[in-house]
C-alpha cells in the first residue's frame, strides 16, 4: 500500500499536465504599436515590448498556476535604469492588481521541501520495498524526477525577467509570472510604470 502510494506521488510530479490557458493579444493605440504579438511601448529612455506567452518548457504545468507574460525592456538612455517587481503588475478586467511572482515562491510552490524529503528518505529506505527489483525502480523514478527538477530550475534561472539594473545600451528579456487570471476575462493590462498597456482575450478580438 505504501509502494503504491509513492509511485502514485512520483506519477503526479512527473507527468505534468498542460492546462487550459487564453490567449491575449495587444491593443494597438496612438503610444502602442504591435510587432507579430508584441505590445511595443517607447519613451526617450526605453523600449518596452510585451507579448502574452505560453510557457512550454520544464516545468511544464506552470501554466495551471500562472498568467504568463514575455517582456522585453531595452534602455537607450546614457544612463544605468532601475527596473523593480513593482514597475510592472497585471490587472483584469475589473483592474484588481496582480504583482510578479517570484521565482523562489514558483519552486517552494512545485516542490515543497518536506515533500522533497520524503521523497528520497522513503526511497532509500530498503525495508519498504518487497524487492530488490522494484527498489531499483523507484529508485531510477527518483533520479529521473530530480533530474526534471534540475531541468525545471535552470529554465527558470535562464528565461525568468532578471529584475534589477539594465546598463546604457543593453536589453533584458524573460518571462514574468502573474497569479492565474479567470478564463472570464476577456480583456487585461499589463501596467509598467503607470502606463497600462492592453490585451485582449484572441477569441473575442475582431
Amino acid at each position: 500500500m505504501k509502494n503504491k502510494l509513492i509511485i502514485a506521488i512520483f506519477s503526479g510530479l512527473i507527468f505534468f499536465s498542460f492546462g487550459c490557458s487564453i490567449k491575449y493579444l495587444p491593443v494597438p493605440s496612438p503610444e502602442i504599436t504591435i510587432t507579430e504579438d508584441f505590445a511595443v511601448f517607447k519613451t526617450n529612455e526605453m523600449t518596452i515590448a510585451v507579448e502574452n506567452r505560453y510557457w512550454i518548457k520544464e516545468p511544464q504545468n506552470l501554466t495551471d498556476y500562472f498568467t504568463t507574460f514575455y517582456v522585453t525592456i531595452k534602455n537607450h538612455s546614457a544612463d544605468v535604469i532601475n527596473i523593480s517587481a513593482d514597475d510592472i503588475s497585471l490587472l483584469d478586467e475589473r483592474e484588481n492588481q496582480f504583482d510578479p511572482v517570484s521565482m523562489n515562491y514558483i519552486e517552494k510552490m512545485l516542490l515543497p521541501k518536506q515533500l522533497e524529503y520524503l521523497l528520497i528518505s522513503n526511497i532509500e529506505d530498503n525495508d519498504i520495498f518487497d524487492n530488490d527489483s522494484l527498489l531499483d525502480e523507484m529508485k531510477n523514478d527518483r533520479n529521473e524526477f530530480l533530474e526534471q527538477w534540475r531541468e525545471a530550475k535552470r529554465n527558470l534561472i535562464t528565461y525568468s525577467f532578471n529584475f534589477g539594473s539594465i546598463k546604457p545600451g543593453a536589453q533584458k528579456s524573460g518571462f514574468i509570472f502573474f497569479p492565474k487570471l479567470e478564463a472570464k476575462n476577456e480583456t487585461c493590462n499589463i501596467n509598467f510604470l503607470n502606463k497600462n498597456i492592453p490585451f485582449i482575450r484572441s477569441d473575442k478580438k475582431e
